[in-house]
């Protein structure tokens, strides 16, 4: 019995006795199906998927394609977060990602693609090698990690690629999707080049308000950057027009991080500094100025916003440099001793070690003041996230820079945030190194979204804990593809939305999961 799986692209289906049936797979929005059976993307679509993951020892993946630019394009086979490139910036076939060492390097004596001509690859999986054939020329064999090597897809990038054979043997079909999104945010919307950083909270009315930053030239961290909202009024199944919240010129106005009051305020904290100033000099501290913190506040459910108001005084020490609230979204705490408390999730770095530690702020007047709350015991995290649990504690999660494991790490308060304790990773939660949401679902039970893989960012995954985050035994997989920093909220209905970056931060969606595909 053939128990091999594979995907021919010109039928677009499954075919094997590894499934019951045929199933169709469905191409990014797009690719379009030529008359002759092929099929072809243009520049900076999302990567056309195989359907299958490379999990077993013994694989194969057979292409056939053409490109219509073939010079500098970096149009690629994608294995994980790993590319095999047809013709990268001198124009020549490259290899880059984790299989293949990191950084993209020409590979030696492979000739340079032709435009509209026949390309070929074909890769091998075995005895703890993976081969690779490039129109019909060996390539040496490079060593096998094991284990799950990622997805099988095409990149067109900058290119136009006609697909006629896409062939995957041995690989294992993925998980199914749980739930179904729109887009909140797309690259090039009202003349923005990128809309990064996600966050997420449900106004007092019961309107989602999205907010995230849009980042006017360039995808870059630095530069004129606004903060800007949309409004969902149907449970995050549509969106309203953009609204801009924080324009400050050509300056750096971001990392939202949103809370709703008890009262039915919604406050949104944030970060500022000039837009010449780029993170690496504020750390060196070379910059012209620096980090600040601030505040604005709606008492209309977010139709309207008061001015920002500077409280870097009272939340950030004079020997920090780089700073950042969540991104994500605060709390308000709902019992014990500092019941109503607001608590906002930062990060810092130190400018003599040049550290990086998680720390929160917090206010027991409604944000009237606020106060700097712990910073964790141990250096190496910063982005995060805070929930509040059965007993009143706080738990917080926790971006990780230690490379030796690649997980979450978690620390817990007894004081509401004041001080931090029991630091440790968390084996279950890995992570590509990047921003996640945590998130109480009701009693005895909480939802943490991330990209779920140690190849890169990808595979935007959905969890639940039932045990107060000491593990994670429920998981839901909301997209298999590109997907990075995420704000998670739930609504009164008892569903679920995840507002994650996607399609290499070209777009921001929002994705809905029912109250009966959660765990009861």
């Amino acid at each position: 019995m053939n128990h091999h799986t594979r995907w021919l692209l010109s039928a677009l289906v499954l075919l094997g006795t590894a499934l019951s049936s045929q199933t169709k797979v469905t191409p990014p929005a797009g690719w379009q199906h030529l008359d002759d059976g092929s099929i072809v993307g243009g520049p900076m679509l999302e990567p056309l998927p195989s359907g299958f993951r490379l999990t077993k020892k013994t694989a194969s993946i057979d292409v056939a394609l053409k490109l219509k630019d073939a010079s500098t394009t970096a149009a690629s086979l994608m294995i994980g977060q790993s590319h095999i490139g047809f013709c990268g910036r001198n124009g020549l076939p490259f290899l880059e990602g984790p299989l293949f060492g990191g950084r993209a390097k020409t590979i030696p004596n492979a000739a340079a693609p032709k435009p509209n001509q026949p390309l070929t690859v074909n890769v091998t999986r075995k005895d703890g090698g993976l081969t690779i054939i490039l129109n019909g020329q060996l390539l040496q064999t490079y060593q096998d990690p094991g284990g799950d090597l990622g997805a099988v897809k095409l990149r067109p990038h900058r290119d136009v690629m006609t697909v006629t054979k896409f062939e995957v043997v041995g690989g294992t079909p993925p998980e199914p999707i749980v739930g179904s999104h729109v887009n909140v945010w797309t690259s090039g919307e009202a003349d923005i080049d990128t809309y990064r950083i996600p966050a997420l909270v449900v106004a007092k009315n019961g309107d989602l308000l999205a907010f995230a930053e849009a980042r006017h030239k360039s995808s870059s961290d630095t530069g004129d950057i606004d903060l800007v909202m949309k409004r969902s009024t149907d449970g995050g199944r549509t969106w309203s027009k953009q609204q801009v919240i924080w324009d400050d010129e050509r300056n750096t106005c971001g990392n939202p991080c949103p809370v709703v009051t008890n009262d039915g305020d919604v406050l949104l904290l944030a970060t500022h500094n000039l837009g010449t100033d780029h993170e690496s000099r504020i750390i060196a501290q070379t910059s012209k100025g620096t980090r600040t913190v601030w505040v604005l506040r709606s008492t209309d459910h977010g139709k309207t916003w008061s001015k920002p108001r500077e409280i870097t005084a009272q939340t950030k020490q004079k020997s920090w440099t780089w700073y950042a609230t969540g991104p994500g979204a605060g709390i308000q705490l709902q019992r014990g001793k500092h019941l109503g408390r607001l608590v906002i999730p930062c990060d810092h770095i130190e400018a003599k070690t040049r550290h990086y530690y998680s720390h929160v702020i917090f206010s027991d007047d409604n944000g009237a003041t606020w106060q700097l709350g712990g910073r964790t015991p141990e250096h190496k995290v910063n982005e995060c996230e805070v929930a509040e649990l059965d007993d009143g504690r706080l738990l917080l999660n926790m971006r990780n820079y230690d490379r030796t494991k690649r997980t979450r790490q978690q620390a817990t308060s007894l004081d509401g945030g004041v001080t931090w304790t029991q630091q440790r990773h968390v084996a279950e939660l890995i992570e590509p190194i990047c921003q996640a949401s945590l998130r109480r679902l009701r009693n005895n039970a909480l939802l943490f979204s991330n990209p779920a893989s140690q190849q890169g960012r990808e595979r935007m995954t959905l969890r639940a804990s039932f045990d107060q985050g000491a593990t994670w035994p429920w998981s839901a997989l909301l997209h298999d593809g590109s997907s990075a920093y995420s704000c998670l909220q739930v609504l009164a209905d008892g569903s679920v939305i995840c507002l994650f970056e996607a399609s290499g931060y070209r777009e921001i969606r929002a994705h809905r999961i029912e109250a009966s595909d959660l765990p009861r």
